[in-house]
């Protein structure tokens, strides 16, 4: 009974077209990016319920769903695929499709994009019949290999994978990566940044690849991601592992810096809609100082343009400021109600508000007024009215409010988002409803650092408030000298009820 039970748990996946290596030893050892759904893994009810939750969406979309099956959630590829192939998820892929299926995009070749989609057999009949709609079409090459379906971008590709060789599944950094994540996964994804990097390049704007250099310079040097998803009691929980260099000694500091619990929720009202939590703005600025040269800026560059702004303004913004920002800190989304019309807000319907602690909060005083003087003189407008200064270009175009809140420097996008924070009533911190209770659903050991209350992001992300499934976002950090890890849970609507 015993030999035929571990028969039996071998063999049934494999009827079920499942293979939990297939998809994997068919890419590419040099394979930039790859994405896996492993379908055996939503078959559970907590799968199901969290299906449920985008049934209205669905619906609402016209895409076929049932909330019975949570694999039809991926009918929603429908769209993509066609524009990829010509051919559909619902009705061409699903008949004949097993519990796996996986695509990689590839190192471009001559300049011409590659990628290549995979996935196990359930019907081999109805397979052939889709390998055959693929080549008459003739926006993509299909073929089969080793009971598998291929679909590659162009026939080199296609002939590659037939091919017995080094695949991603033999790669030391894939596997390394993919062994910090958990084994039961429904969704698995895998970036390999140096070849990714490549790929970006290409598809960002020359004027902008001086930003994302610089801003790499901030994070650590990644040399691979990974992400594993999944379906809980609450919603959808994705864990995800970054492998990298060890940190500099700045890094390491911030690291160190950051809390347990967040430290600036008093200070901010509880209709807040995103929160992020942080320390030591101080350390990101010397991080950032010194990625510069990704913009085409020295070091020796930004000292001669501080030195140039305290010539004017009376204090010098790295040296007096930035780096004296060495306590906790905080961005924050809020939402402005009816004191301000959306029109006039540079999130629609929200203000965006900074604060940072300084750790010679008498000083700024005198900077907030040097500084509106200053750009007095420039031909700025920074009028102060009961403490708070609102900045308005020669055009009369409002910029930005600031003041000095106790012992935090405190910036808004306007005026309103920086009195919601001096003129608080109820704090975020003791908000009704369950903002301490998301922030309890992280891993013990994560450390706060995103709040999101979704339901009152529909109107900026043009997002349906009716049918949108997800009402809570929550984000959390955990990292050593060579590995950083992040948890996301995302709360679907009646489930944490």
């Amino acid at each position: 009974m015993g030999l035929l039970a571990v028969a039996l748990f071998w063999l049934l996946p494999r009827l079920l077209g499942a293979d939990t290596e297939a998809i994997v030893q068919t890419m590419p050892d040099d394979t930039a990016v790859f994405a896996e759904i492993n379908l055996l893994q939503l078959q559970d009810s907590a799968s199901r319920q969290a299906a449920s939750s985008f049934e209205e969406s669905y619906n609402a979309a016209d895409i076929p769903f049932n909330a019975a099956d949570p694999s039809t959630i991926f009918n929603g590829l429908d769209a993509t695929l066609h524009s990829l192939a010509g051919v559909t998820v619902s009705e061409d892929v699903r008949p004949w499709v097993g519990v796996n299926f996986g695509v990689g995009l590839l190192p471009m070749v001559d300049g011409q994009s590659r990628w290549l989609l995979v996935a196990t057999v359930r019907d081999a009949a109805e397979a052939a019949a889709f390998i055959t709609k693929v080549n008459a079409i003739g926006e993509a090459t299909a073929g089969s290999y080793d009971d598998l379906v291929l679909v590659a971008s162009d026939a080199a590709t296609l002939a590659a994978a037939q091919t017995d060789g080094l695949s991603l599944a033999d790669s030391r950094r894939y596997q390394e990566t993919m062994a910090q994540l958990p084994q039961e996964r429904a969704a698995t994804l895998y970036v390999h940044m140096q070849e990714a990097a490549e790929l970006w390049q290409t598809a960002v704007p020359t004027e902008n690849q001086g930003i994302i250099q610089a801003l790499q310079g901030v994070q650590p040097a990644y040399t691979t991601l990974g992400l594993a998803a999944y379906a809980t009691e609450v919603g959808i929980q994705a864990e995800m592992v970054g492998l990298h260099e060890p940190l500099n000694e700045t890094q390491q500091m911030l690291l160190t810096a950051q809390t347990a619990v967040p430290t600036t929720d008093t200070m901010l009202p509880a209709n807040t809609a995103v929160y992020l939590t942080g320390q030591r703005l101080d350390l990101l600025w010397k991080l950032l100082k010194g990625s510069l040269d990704g913009l085409g800026y020295s070091a020796a560059d930004v000292d001669e343009a501080t030195e140039l702004f305290a010539g004017l303004f009376g204090f010098n913004p790295d040296t007096d400021l930035l780096a004296a920002l060495d306590g906790p800190s905080a961005v924050a989304l809020l939402p402005v109600g009816g004191e301000q019309s959306v029109g006039e807000t540079a999130v629609p319907g929200f203000s965006v508000v900074l604060l940072a602690e300084h750790n010679n909060p008498q000083e700024l005083p005198d900077q907030a007024a040097s500084l509106a003087a200053g750009l007095t003189q420039l031909g700025f407008e920074a009028n102060q009215t009961t403490g708070v200064y609102e900045v308005t270009d020669p055009d009369g175009r409002p910029l930005a409010a600031y003041t000095v809140y106790g012992d935090y420097l405190l910036v808004g996008s306007e005026r309103v988002g920086v009195t919601a924070v001096t003129e608080l009533t109820t704090t975020l911190a003791n908000a009704p409803g369950d903002y301490q209770g998301v922030w309890g659903l992280l891993p013990p050991n994560a450390k706060p650092l995103l709040f999101a209350d979704v339901t009152q992001l529909t109107e900026p992300f043009a997002l349906n408030a009716d049918t949108l499934p997800i009402t809570q976002a929550v984000l959390g950090t955990t990292s050593d000298e060579t590995i950083s890890r992040a948890t996301l849970i995302l709360v679907l609507k009646n489930r944490n009820e």
